[in-house]
């Protein structure tokens, strides 16, 4: 059963919903990960066995910048060192 909330919105607008409440939902599970799982649940209703190819298609570019910008970010933290064995 359609959930009322996406009811209004284009599965694209769903898909990035869902795309853009991953970050938070990894940092804020208690808060974001419901809502995440009911976008995701309502893509799958939509598009079905289709789902996965279609969201690799569509986030493909982002994903690319996002793994960068996250790997520019360790790089520039650096990693912590004051523990590791010598």
């Amino acid at each position: 059963m359609a959930d009322i909330r996406f009811q209004s919105l284009e599965d694209g607008e769903v898909a990035d919903i869902w795309y853009a409440l991953g970050g938070a939902a990894a940092r804020h599970p208690d808060h974001f990960k419901s809502l995440m799982d009911a976008a995701f649940s309502e893509l799958l209703d939509r598009r079905g066995q289709g789902l996965n190819p279609w969201l690799e298609a569509r986030f493909r570019p982002f994903r690319l910048a996002d793994s960068k910008e996250d790997a520019e970010a360790n790089l520039e933290q650096g990693p912590d060192v004051s523990d590791a064995p010598r």
